[in-house]
């Protein structure tokens, strides 16, 4: 098989209950994380991620815990089947996937990253009210111009592609800048169901309790080209994306960025590695002709590599 596929990996917002078992099943990897998940947390990140409800399963802690599992996971069969990735990138959890991926950072060092990040999100959000909304139909320039009209109370915390972006702040700002986004032309405003405001200051708090773990991380340069989600670049030198990581949490994912230089790469196709096709929408909302492979399930895993045998444990 060619490997040329570009690897993308989601987000927090792309989880559902169920998502993973037919992996859970077959992958000793994605067992031993989700395992190693609860030890760090000591909540049910495997029934949450099978068994539902959503309720449980939209806790910070367990969404991004099971996200980064199964996608981590995934990769894994694939790069086992002989599909490796000719470059990684991430949409904000998911560059912890892709920071693995490309062989940028240990699992186990990532999964204890995405664990305390989780939780000093969640208790960032249970400090502070925030909300997000996602405005369709906008340039992203035209919405930052909007988001800063708040003073400082929201900003855009994805620039998703060239009609999408997201802003992030206070609950009071992030409906007044839905509203005016409405007047501008936005074609629709959606609201989020998500428990804070995700990159944005306020969760600041976050940021800075995270600091320390990111500051000894122990990055090296990795065998697969990165795309830093944070300033949409090619990532060149360890320490200085150290830096970009550890403002990710208030920092503008620029996504549109991150496909733009993605395309730019001798990468034929992309692969989603991981739960839903959030990423699918974005890339086509970009560039309808761009062709991408959603692989979130150990039967897409199968399809696309022609491959069953099981994995290695």
């Amino acid at each position: 098989m060619k490997n040329n596929y570009a690897f993308v990996f989601p987000g927090q917002g792309s989880q559902y209950v169920g998502m993973g078992a037919d992996l859970h099943a077959t992958a000793p990897l994605l067992d031993r994380l989700l395992r190693r998940a609860e030890e760090l947390t000591g909540q049910d990140i495997a029934g949450a991620m099978l068994t539902g409800p959503q309720e449980r399963l939209t806790d910070t802690v367990a969404t991004q815990l099971s996200v980064f599992a199964l996608s981590v996971s995934l990769a894994e069969a694939l790069v086992e089947r002989g599909v490796r990735p000719v470059a990684v990138a991430g949409h904000s959890l998911g560059e912890y996937a892709a920071l693995v991926t490309g062989g940028w950072l240990d699992v186990d060092d990532a999964l204890t990253t995405v664990a305390r990040r989780a939780e000093a999100m969640r208790a960032c959000c249970a400090e502070t009210e925030g909300a997000m909304s996602a405005v369709l139909g906008l340039p992203p320039e035209v919405t930052t111009e909007i988001a800063a009209s708040s003073g400082g109370e929201a900003v855009v915390a994805n620039a998703n592609s060239p009609r999408q972006s997201v802003i992030s702040g206070t609950g009071d700002a992030v409906r007044h800048l839905s509203s005016v986004a409405l007047e501008r032309g936005a074609k629709a405003v959606v609201p989020l169901e998500v428990d804070g405001a995700f990159h944005s200051p306020l969760m600041t708090p976050a940021e800075t309790r995270l600091a320390p773990l990111v500051a000894e991380l122990p990055l090296r340069r990795g065998d697969v080209p990165l795309i830093s989600g944070i300033s949409g670049d090619i990532v060149t030198d360890p320490e200085a994306y150290r830096a970009l990581l550890a403002r990710q949490i208030t920092s503008t994912v620029r996504w549109s960025k991150v496909m733009e230089r993605l395309r730019a790469l001798p990468a034929g196709a992309f692969l989603e590695v991981g739960p839903g096709q959030v990423l699918r929408g974005l890339f086509r909302h970009a560039d309808r002709r761009t062709p991408v492979t959603c692989c979130g399930s150990y039967a897409e895993v199968v399809s696309l590599t022609g491959a069953s045998a099981p994995l290695a444990a």
